[in-house]
């Protein structure tokens, strides 16, 4: 017999004797099944079960039986994304995980040293973000001068600069298809004493110009009454830079020097006291100019002739050599009209240093025997084209 029925015979029995059948009191709300335990939010849990159905309340008329909320169980989102290295996703979740790797991750820019300027070695491109800055490293990494992009007001021949309070001159070469967008390497040429800078000039920057295929701009300063002083001329070449720099297309990474005898020893304190400006240096025969008492590593190649005075590798090449870290030893005599060239061991990276010796007197352009032209042009372009 259904609940039903019973109550229906229950309520004829009470209406005999005066008595309504009321409602039986309501059942307690059916409590539904506990929510199913979801993953816990970011981690990606696992899909939850939810809960069982609901039996429903006690029987009466009002207890109506709901069942119960369902489970809801939790989604299984994976959670809020976090910065995902590599954008992998989170185990569990959904696909979307997490967000990729944020731009630059992966790595910052190349060690190697002051940018451009101190001959570092060249960095490796970071792998997932920006490349890495060449410190001074191989070609195709310049960093532009400010002039780059300009129209130029500088043009070959004779430029007069203020410096120092008095009015200087230097000789500019551009390249013949001078690109203001293109960054080019320069060479600063120091003549010797008695010279003159058109004397480097019409010499073709010694033998450097013909050699350079349009690559590189060229300048020669001219002293003062023909001589030269660490400090007066050390201001005035910056003055020199300055002023290119602003107006023409440089590769500042590849500013390079080159002197002969009075000139020679004029590069010497160029490269050491204005620091960081200078990648390679080359002295022939240096003389005139107190050497500096110590410097940073920088490559250099000297030079001198076995018939002059102050020509040794001891007084030219020894002090760099030993700047730069490398083993000093003595090399080998070049043969009867001829000459040798050898390089120092054990320098620190990036400032190779090279000695050559030649069976001639005091000269930039020594010539071998039976020979019509100097060996020493591509000699010295060799060493600083490496950079």
């Amino acid at each position: 017999m259904t609940a039903r029925r019973i109550c229906s015979l229950m309520a004829a029995v009470l209406a005999m004797v005066g008595v309504a059948c009321s409602s039986s009191s309501s059942s307690a709300p059916a409590t539904g099944g506990t929510s199913g335990s979801g993953g816990v939010p970011g981690h990606g849990g696992t899909t939850a079960t939810g809960g069982s159905s609901a039996t429903g309340g006690r029987l009466g008329s009002g207890g109506v039986a709901t069942g119960g909320q369902p489970g809801s169980g939790g989604v299984a989102t994976g959670g809020t994304s976090a910065a995902a290295t590599g954008g992998s996703t989170n185990a569990g979740g959904s696909a979307t995980g997490g967000t990729t790797t944020l731009p630059g991750t992966g790595g910052g820019p190349a060690a190697g040293g002051i940018p451009g300027r101190d001959g570092g070695t060249a960095g490796t491109p970071a792998t997932g973000g920006s490349s890495g800055v060449v410190d001074g490293g191989t070609p195709g990494s310049a960093v532009p001068s400010a002039g780059c992009g300009k129209t130029p007001t500088l043009k070959n021949g004779n430029i007069t600069i203020d410096s120092g309070g008095a009015s200087r001159m230097y000789v500019l070469r551009l390249p013949s298809n001078y690109d203001n967008n293109h960054p080019y390497r320069l060479i600063i040429s120091y003549h010797g004493a008695n010279g003159h800078a058109t004397d480097i000039a019409s010499g073709g920057f010694f033998g450097l110009s013909s050699l350079s295929n349009n690559s590189t701009i060229f300048i020669a300063p001219d002293g003062v009454n023909t001589q030269w002083s660490a400090a007066r001329d050390s201001t005035f070449t910056s003055d020199i830079l300055k002023q290119v720099e602003a107006d023409l297309c440089i590769d500042t990474t590849r500013i390079e020097l080159e002197g002969f005898s009075m000139g020679a020893a004029m590069v010497w304190p160029l490269a050491c006291n204005l620091k960081g400006v200078f990648r390679a240096a080359v002295g022939h025969s240096g003389g005139g100019v107190a050497a500096p008492t110590s410097c940073d590593p920088i490559a250099y190649l000297g030079s001198g002739g076995t018939g002059e005075s102050g020509g040794s590798q001891a007084g030219q090449s020894d002090k760099f050599a030993k700047w730069n870290g490398c083993t000093v030893t003595t090399f080998p005599t070049p043969p009867a009209g001829g000459h040798i060239c050898s390089d120092y061991t054990g320098c620190s990276a990036g400032h190779p240093v090279r000695w050559c010796l030649f069976d001639a007197g005091h000269m930039p352009d020594p010539k071998d025997s039976g020979k019509s032209s100097s060996w020493m042009p591509a000699e010295v372009w060799t060493f600083l084209t490496q950079f």
